[in-house]
């Protein structure tokens, strides 16, 4: 076994009677992630992949299977495996892409929420499932997930999220939802810092951001203006302006040293108006802990957040093929 990621799976724990142990665990959970790349999305699905392609997958990972498991068999050794040793494995497998990527330090990790497609069961009454996952934005890796509880939300999972990988010297971003103490606190004692947006969950902190260019000019300022695209051309402006002490919030004091607003500026062409432009205005703050950083860096950060946006989540139910 010379693949990283095969060595890595073959570290979780194996939970089958030594008899029952005819397929190799780390072959299977392999063989099965190439079927989720490919498409496959049932038992059925994998079980078919995997015979279509059986003498191929013996070729590159030679093992002691004779044949592809039936969708009973991959149902009941799925069942089996250990959740969180598989995670550990994919955080490993992730962290050494990262990094022979160049990921590192100064890195922009975005995190956000999803529910997984197909997770739910309205006969059961079953809600759908939600991961929280932390995204590298410059080598576009996940790094890891964890689960949000039923009666829980993204906050704690955030703050566990970050405890566990320890981003630490990478700039940590988040929705307006996370931009709480205990989260500030969480990604700081990792070792990194936070970018936070900033909107009415925080009312008194969002009323001192807007009032801060009214007590002075912004230490720095970037604009870029995109191609026109669809009748359509954006401009945002990114200014950085000094927080901290200058904040009459004692309990944001000490965390919040800079504040970011960034205004986007929409042009488009309405064919209800002739085909004239017609111009909309978006402001939005950002909570920085981390100072120094230029507006340029500000806006980079804040567009390369929305890229965890656009990984899908798929989910396959544990349920009877």
């Amino acid at each position: 076994m010379n693949d990283p990621l095969i060595e890595l799976l073959s570290c979780v724990t194996d939970s089958r009677r030594q008899q029952a142990k005819r397929y190799v665990l780390a072959n299977i959970l392999l063989f099965c992630i190439f079927g989720f790349l490919c498409g496959a999305k049932s038992y059925k699905a994998l079980c078919s992949f995997i015979e279509e392609r059986f003498a191929l997958l013996q070729a590159a990972f030679p093992s002691k299977m004779k044949r592809a498991p039936a969708p009973s068999t991959l149902w009941r050794i799925i069942g089996l495996v250990d959740g969180g040793a598989l995670e550990a494995a994919f955080r490993r497998h992730a962290a050494m892409q990262h990094a022979a990527l160049g990921g590192g330090p100064g890195e922009v990790v975005a995190h956000d929420g999803k529910s997984l497609t197909g997770s739910y069961d309205t006969a059961n009454d079953t809600k759908m499932s939600q991961l929280l996952r932390a995204f590298a934005v410059g080598t576009q890796i996940i790094l890891g997930h964890v689960a949000i509880m039923v009666k829980s939300n993204e906050i704690p999972a955030m703050q566990m999220l970050v405890g566990e990988l320890g981003l630490a010297e990478v700039l940590c971003t988040a929705d307006a939802m996370h931009c709480q103490l205990k989260t500030i606190a969480a990604v700081k004692a990792s070792g990194g810092e936070a970018l936070l947006q900033v909107k009415g969950n925080q009312p008194s902190l969002e009323a001192a951001f807007e009032a801060l260019p009214i007590r002075r000019e912004p230490d720095d300022c970037y604009v870029e203006t995109g191609k026109i695209r669809r009748n359509r051309q954006e401009k945002r402006m990114v200014e950085v302006f000094p927080a901290g002490s200058i904040l009459d919030l004692p309990e944001w004091r000490t965390d919040i040293v800079e504040a970011v607003r960034v205004t986007r500026t929409v042009q488009r062409r309405d064919v209800a108006i002739g085909w004239k432009w017609r111009c909309t205005h978006e402001v939005a703050w950002y909570a920085s802990t981390r100072q120094g950083t230029s507006a340029e860096q500000y806006a980079a950060a804040t567009r390369g957040h929305w890229g965890v946006e656009s990984v899908p989540q798929r989910h396959t139910e544990r349920s009877s093929p």
